[in-house]
């Protein structure tokens, strides 16, 4: 098809699977490739695992707080420069990462960091799932019109929505960087809500005080996000902070961002 003149292409690259978790290769400062997940719920512009920063021989810069909503995990952990980020044609200079591990746990897929959604400010970032690629381009989206183009608020350097739960109205955070589940409600909004079915216990996170338990029900209402509908949709609870919108859901669209208008564009492909 033909792109409108004022949306210029920077930067293709390819969408690859580890388990789950979709990653693009990445040149950090010359060197790699090194496998790299885009992470929208990730507040920083990078996060590369321990190792690889040895291996660049990077030099820790200073440190930040690093923890989950809860609070409870707050540790400190270095950051480092590094000088240039590379993928697709696109490069992007002078970026602090984070350095820590990031294989969270055993079965956590095998990748060396993560790009956050800080680091793509100044484009128009396209995660497009059916197609398996990632776009960078220059330009705008169109305004918002409650359809399949959304306003966004940037929360903690997030993008958190508004979508319908029935008739509630609840914030969400679009979190391409959470492969457990499509939607994830916090407790208190499951209570308000009807459902289906029982909640059934479907596995435990541990937090610093304590094991909780995560549970699976499926509503009774539809959950509308923007022009598209989830009838009696399969919700997990609890969350940690907001409604959460993962990869599950968003895997079916080519999902666009454009961080200075705050607008998302959801292109779903018919297949």
């Amino acid at each position: 098809g033909s792109v409108p003149a004022q949306n210029s292409s920077v930067a293709i690259a390819p969408m690859q699977f580890r388990g789950l978790m979709p990653v693009i290769e990445v040149k950090l400062n010359g060197q790699g490739p090194f496998v790299l997940m885009i992470d929208t719920g990730a507040g920083m512009q990078a996060d590369i695992d321990t190792s690889i920063a040895t291996q660049l021989k990077l030099r820790p810069n200073g440190k930040v707080i690093n923890g989950d909503p809860s609070g409870e995990n707050d540790r400190e952990v270095d950051t480092a420069r590094i000088d240039t980020i590379a993928f697709g044609g696109a490069e992007f200079r002078n970026v602090t990462a984070v350095i820590r591990p990031q294989r969270i746990t055993r079965d956590y897929p095998d990748v060396d960091g993560i790009l956050g959604f800080a680091l793509f400010t100044d484009y128009l970032l396209t995660l497009d799932y059916p197609a398996l690629q990632v776009r960078l381009a220059r330009g705008a989206l169109p305004a918002a019109n409650g359809a399949d183009i959304l306003s966004f608020e940037i929360e903690n350097r997030i993008p958190v929505i508004e979508v319908a739960i029935g008739k509630l109205k609840v914030r969400a955070h679009i979190d391409s960087g959470n492969f457990v589940a499509g939607f994830i409600l916090p407790e208190e909004l499951v209570e308000q809500l009807q459902l289906l079915s029982q909640p059934v216990t479907v596995g435990r996170a541990r937090s610093v005080s304590n094991q909780i338990e995560i549970k699976q029900a499926q509503l009774r209402d539809t959950i509308h996000i923007g022009r598209f509908d989830y009838p009696q949709a399969t919700i997990t609870f609890p969350a940690l902070s907001d409604t959460n919108v993962g990869l599950k859901v968003l895997r079916e669209f080519a999902v666009t961002f454009d961080q200075k208008n705050r607008r998302m564009k959801l292109e779903r492909k018919l297949s």
